[in-house]
């Protein structure tokens, strides 16, 4: 008989086995499967010797309770596949049955290739990388789709269809452009916009069929299970196991569980899901432009995913640091916002040239949702400690230490520190208006259009770093995180807004309810 595995190295098959033995731990990264995929997609040696794996394990456990299978690096793979071929044979063709059984619950029939003529068009993107069989495909807006296996890697894309239905997918997105009316997604965030019934489009999850009824909404597929979330109109839910679809209408939400196929009711979450990659006008941000701004950070998505784009004629662009995120946006307040993961991501923003304000005339104004309070949590900050003086920087606006409450530090035109603060923790979870205004003479912080606090402060320093940060504290050369205490934000910052005057108490409020 000849040895099934004779074209894998010991190294490949060393790496197999660990696969395996993590698959059947339930323990797999997202990235390993997608390894594992490819693996069993691209090699026939690959997928019977994964099956004899599997039905060793099986027999062992049989035989002598719980056992894993570790292939040792010492003995020659060839010949200990070539002995459990001979043996486990017949059971081998059983598992692969199984396994290709198990490729088609987890995503979907096979397509390894794309076919058939166009479904889809992009018509959006950002910092998109795309894949078609592991391979990079064209992401550009105007590139049209096939079906067939993709995977969204990174980035942002719109997709459009000849129907009008359009879709936003988010990365890590796995998915198959099945037809002109279903979409597979295996894995990732996805939100759909139906212009009528009548296109009865659909989207197929590994636990449940998704028919949408002329409404807007998204889907999301984890590990263990599939979320719908109705943003307008009404869904229908189907699955196999329950005869009986689930009807779900605007502002309602379900999980359906892959195991049981079982939908549970949960809390409708909008915020998850990004709906478009255009920033809408609104009359907050023509309210904004009437006051002036000397930069205006909406969080628009622009093609460059790393762009940090000022909407003013100051064109005070920055760079978004992304850190270990595939994508730094999320629903904002108003259109997009900048989504910030805290320490772990390392993601932020900063401006390297900003210019300083002048010595009795500031206003910075944001909206904000913070999803937990990391230690010092920064929200706009142009701040650092100078070598020489150990005095620099004029204001640092964001969380104070680990209680969580909204505070603001600047230093007078002394070089003194000056601050102001909230008296309780910033609420999580929620979108909160947040300002701090200096005159001259005082230092007002103000949070949902109410000023909750003010000191006596005399002018502002002139002696402050170049870069202005958003997300985070510089370190003093303005290049990098400082290593102590960086403050990363975890949650979302959006239409923040600077100005080198002192807008009013009205001001400030005609703000606040302008966006509610």
């Amino acid at each position: 008989m000849s040895d099934p595995a004779s074209s894998l190295s010991a190294m490949e098959l060393d790496r197999l086995a660990e696969l395996a033995e993590k698959l059947r731990a339930n323990a797999l990264a997202d990235a390993e499967v997608a390894e594992l995929e490819s693996l069993l997609a691209e090699s026939a040696a690959a997928r019977t010797a994964f099956a004899e794996l599997a039905m060793l394990t099986a027999e062992l456990r049989h035989t002598h309770g719980r056992h894993t299978f570790p292939v040792p690096t010492e003995t020659r793979p060839g010949r200990l596949v070539t002995f459990f071929c001979q043996r486990w044979l017949p059971l081998a063709a059983a598992a692969c049955l199984a396994l290709a059984a198990l490729g088609v619950w987890r995503y979907g029939p096979a397509r390894s290739t794309a076919h058939g003529g166009p479904i889809a068009t992009i018509t959006n993107a950002s910092g998109a990388v795309l894949l078609a069989d592991d391979r990079a495909t064209d992401a550009s807006v105007g590139a049209t789709l096939r079906g067939g296996a993709l995977h969204l890697r990174s980035g942002l894309l719109e997709l459009t269809y000849p129907s009008g239905v359009v879709l936003v997918l988010e990365s890590p997105a796995r998915f198959d452009l099945r037809s002109a009316t279903t979409l597979w997604l295996a894995a990732g965030n996805v939100s759909a916009r139906v212009p009528g019934p009548a296109v009865e489009f659909t989207i197929e999850t590994p636990s449940a069929s998704i028919v949408d009824l002329g409404t807007e909404f998204g889907v999301s597929v984890g590990a263990t299970g599939s979320e719908v979330h109705v943003f307008k109109g009404e869904v229908l839910i189907k699955n196999k196991n329950e005869p009986d679809s689930l009807r779900l209408t605007e502002n309602r939400a379900s999980r359906i569980d892959t195991q049981t196929r079982t939908p549970t009711g949960i809390d409708y979450q909008p915020e998850r899901f990004l709906r478009t990659l255009d920033e809408p006008g609104s009359s907050y941000r023509d309210l904004i432009r009437q006051y002036d701004p000397i930069a205006y950070y909406r969080m628009r998505i622009t093609p460059e995913a790393t762009l940090l784009l000022d909407v003013t004629r100051s064109q005070l662009n920055g760079r978004i640091v992304l850190g270990s995120s595939q994508h730094a946006f999320a629903t904002g307040r108003i259109g997009a916002g900048l989504r910030l993961g805290g320490p772990a991501p390392r993601s932020y923003a900063y401006v390297p040239d900003f210019p300083k304000a002048p010595a009795a005339a500031l206003t910075v104004c944001a909206w904000v949702r913070a999803e937990s309070r990391p230690r010092w949590a920064s929200i706009a900050k142009n701040w650092a400690k100078d070598v020489g003086s150990n005095r620099g920087g004029q204001f640092h606006f964001g969380l104070f230490h680990d209680e969580g409450s909204l505070e603001v530090h600047v230093h007078d035109e002394a070089g003194r520190e000056v601050w102001v603060q909230d008296r309780e923790p910033l609420p999580l979870g929620e979108w909160q208006f947040v300002a701090f205004t200096l005159d001259g003479s005082t230092l007002r912080l103000y949070r949902n259009g109410r000023e909750i606090d003010s000191t006596p402060c005399r002018g502002l320093t002139q002696t402050a770093p170049a870069a202005l940060a958003l997300g985070v504290k510089l370190d003093a050369s303005g290049t990098g995180p400082e290593t102590n205490t960086p403050g990363f934000w975890d949650g979302t910052l959006d239409e923040v807004a600077i100005f080198h005057r002192t807008l009013s108490p009205a001001q400030l409020l005609a703000l606040y309810d302008t966006a509610r």
